[in-house]
């Protein structure tokens, strides 16, 4: 197996799973410690950031990183995935128009509730929901607080389909939106398409697909580094008294509080966390 740590900026093709995605790269470079950093729907393609090795190890700090994408919503009918390879279910008496959608736009922007789909890997009593959807029972599904930071529609693509530019927090579902949207006008919704453009600092324009990465003889040439995707994170280089750390040691720091890179050498070898003066290593990197 090889030995590394770093993620790929990975661009999902649509029809397979993100987790296709990541035995694909584990069997082509017989990699020991792979996964996905959020996952994109079968029908959606896009960003899918893979971590290897220890990055693997990062996954928490992704939680609160924005997402981009266009989207298409149909708003003539919708379906019980709410997406395009449900069942339909329903169809709209109406027709939207521009000014309609334009209207609404402004309610869903910011702090919103919203409910996941019914079919969704959120965990009931210890089993999925959609689980649940595929046998035909339904379950109630708490509402979620999301952050939805815009919400363009970009164009008209036919007479009820429209593409929309959607930048939001985390756990949100791009599906549900299109459900909540299309209610709030008095039709019906379904997602038809589905792009991520942005995840955090990985970016469409410098992703890699998945079948051209899969030709490649070396996966060094496209591995990104931790500290590059942390930039955020300040840096401390460990000395001869704060090195102690990667011991389990807590030492005494004159440093705000807060997560930091730490550096031995020009290594990185974890993050540490300064809580009331004393940093602590609270993820270790080190090979």
């Amino acid at each position: 197996m090889i030995t590394m740590q770093g993620f790929l900026n990975i661009y999902k093709p649509s029809g397979i799973t993100s987790s296709k995605v990541v035995t694909s790269i584990k069997k082509r470079f017989h990699i020991d410690k792979i996964g996905h950093m959020g996952t994109l729907d079968p029908m959606a393609c896009g960003i899918l950031p893979i971590a290897i090795g220890k990055a693997t190890r990062m996954f928490d700090y992704f939680l609160d990183k924005t997402k981009s994408y266009i989207a298409h919503f149909d708003f003539s009918y919708t379906t019980d995935t709410l997406d395009k390879t449900g069942e339909t279910i329903e169809k709209s008496t109406r027709i939207v128009n521009e000014n309609d959608i334009i209207k609404t736009l402004p309610s869903f922007l910011g702090n919103i509730s919203q409910i996941p789909p019914q079919y969704s890997a959120k965990s009931v009593n210890g089993k999925r929901a959609y689980d649940y959807a595929r046998s035909g029972e339904y379950v109630e599904l708490k509402p979620k607080d999301i952050t939805i930071y815009k919400l363009d529609l970009l164009r008209k693509i036919d007479d009820n389909v429209f593409e929309f530019l959607i930048t939001c927090s985390s756990g949100t579902y791009i599906r549900s939106l299109a459900r909540d949207l299309a209610s709030s006008m008095g039709v019906c919704g379904c997602m038809t398409f589905l792009e991520r453009i942005e995840s955090g600092k990985f970016l469409k324009n410098n992703s890699i697909e998945l079948d051209k990465l899969l030709e490649k003889d070396n996966l060094y040439d496209f591995l990104i580094p931790i500290e590059n995707i942390f930039e955020n994170f300040d840096r401390i280089i460990l000395d001869d008294e704060t090195r102690k750390v990667l011991d389990g040691q807590t030492k005494i720091v004159q440093i705000k509080d807060g997560k930091y890179l730490l550096f031995d050498a020009e290594k990185l070898v974890g993050i540490g966390e300064v809580n009331k003066k004393h940093l602590k290593m609270i993820t270790y990197l080190k090979e």
